[in-house]
């Protein structure tokens, strides 16, 4: 190899100074030594790097070195690296994977997944019942109706078993003192309050009731997200991307859901405990 291509490989000028040099080889031996770089190419090209070096500060070693044992010398030299950094490169992989494979585990077993067993459970059941009260014929009561509150601007009414805003009104229903309430079997959604009007039976759609907005209207809804915890647990099997997003977006998103159902429709427990509780 020429000595103008040593310059080249070191970046420098032909007739660079050995402080030059020395800096050179320095800046370029951090980006392709093999500590830092696992990249063979650059292997390679740390082996020039240092050929080029050695050759520019010394030149009459460089001509005195037998040829036969100098290639040897760098053959063991190149070997040696190209098996260290390949035992590096194995041992980060190795290390990759194992942490990526107990992340799975993690999310496969322990409270994350009984949490997800949880929520798989929680959302059928609420599935099954809205279902049921889908189907199911109304149970009815009798409301006495205690005061109307700004009826014809809101359309509340307070009565013996809590406050009802109804979608629609009339007036009416000022001079009822008694309404027959119609709610589902299971869930106890308030659907709608029927009385008589001169002869005439008038139904009033409920809006909102004492335990907040009635989901028998949003059905499909509903069910679309009480089932997926079910989806996901069924379908989502592989160790992916989509699996670890699958996996918080269900706690995420459904979670909540189902605590605040629970919460405004604490019947569920009664139902789930046989009454015990």
């Amino acid at each position: 190899m020429s000595g103008k291509k040593y310059y080249k490989i070191l970046n420098l000028p032909e007739g660079a100074s050995k402080s030059q040099i020395k800096k050179s080889y320095r800046a370029l031996v951090k980006i392709y030594h093999p500590d830092v770089n696992d990249d063979p190419k650059a292997q390679k090209k740390f082996i020039e790097i240092t050929e080029a070096y050695e050759a520019l500060l010394d030149p009459r070693a460089k001509k005195e070195a037998k040829p036969k044992s100098r290639n040897k010398a760098r053959t063991e030299k190149w070997k040696k690296y190209k098996e260290e950094s390949k035992r590096r490169y194995e041992e980060r992989e190795l290390k990759k994977k194992q942490e990526i494979q107990e992340f799975y585990r993690s999310l496969r077993s322990g409270w994350r997944r009984n949490w997800i067993k949880i929520n798989v459970a929680l959302g059928l059941l609420i599935s099954i019942l809205m279902t049921l009260d889908q189907f199911a014929i109304p149970t009815k009561e009798t409301l006495h109706i205690i005061h109307l509150k700004n009826y014809s601007e809101h359309n509340s009414i307070t009565t013996n078993l809590g406050e009802f805003t109804l979608q629609e009104g009339h007036v009416s229903i000022r001079k009822k003192p008694m309404l027959t309430l119609f709610t589902t079997p299971y869930l106890k959604h308030a659907l709608y309050v029927t009385y008589q009007d001169e002869g005439t039976l008038r139904k009033e759609k409920i809006s909102y009731s004492p335990n907040g907005p009635s989901f028998y209207w949003g059905y499909s809804i509903v069910l679309s997200v009480s089932l997926l915890p079910l989806v996901f647990f069924l379908f989502f099997r592989r160790n992916n991307g989509w699996f670890v997003f699958g996996h918080y977006a269900i706690l995420i998103v459904t979670t909540p859901w189902l605590i605040y159902f629970l919460v405004q429709h604490p019947n569920i427990i009664h139902i789930v405990t046989f009454d015990l509780l």
